[in-house]
């Protein structure tokens, strides 16, 4: 499972360093795409596989639905872990994430994600700030 978060620089070539337990569960080639809350998620091949899987299930004559998908499938890209540890992020994924040196990268149980370090702390306070409120809307725990 990947969880915790780290802090990482990012290179001007755009490389970063995954953390060892999180290179460990993604294996030597992953997926990214673009995270919903302005990040880059990356997925194991496998775990990358269930969610092409879940899409497929996915009405597509929805808008949204065709929206969601072509967006997350188009702005996905393979990436190969080298032997630094190091994952190349393509230009048009660190433009979404507004990434740049600072990155925090942050497991989510199926995935990583990475995050400008400043949009990553801002977003942590806010949501520790509505826990109590958010803790009443979620549902199943």
């Amino acid at each position: 499972m990947l969880v915790g978060t780290y802090e990482h620089k990012m290179d001007a070539k755009g490389r970063i360093v995954l953390p060892s337990r999180f290179r460990e569960e993604l294996g030597d080639g992953a997926i990214a795409t673009i995270g919903i809350d302005r990040c880059v998620a990356i997925y194991s091949a496998e775990d990358w596989e269930n969610i092409l899987e879940r899409l497929q299930r996915l009405p597509f004559s929805k808008g949204k639905t065709r929206d969601f998908t072509r967006l997350l499938l188009a702005m996905a890209h393979e990436v190969q872990i080298d032997s630094s540890g190091r994952a190349l992020i393509p230009p048009h994924l660190r433009n979404h994430g507004d990434l740049s040196q600072e990155v925090s990268i942050v497991g989510v149980g199926d995935h990583i994600e990475l995050w400008n370090k400043n949009t990553w702390s801002s977003y942590v306070e806010e949501v520790r700030n509505e826990l109590p409120e958010i803790a009443e809307e979620v549902e199943g725990l």
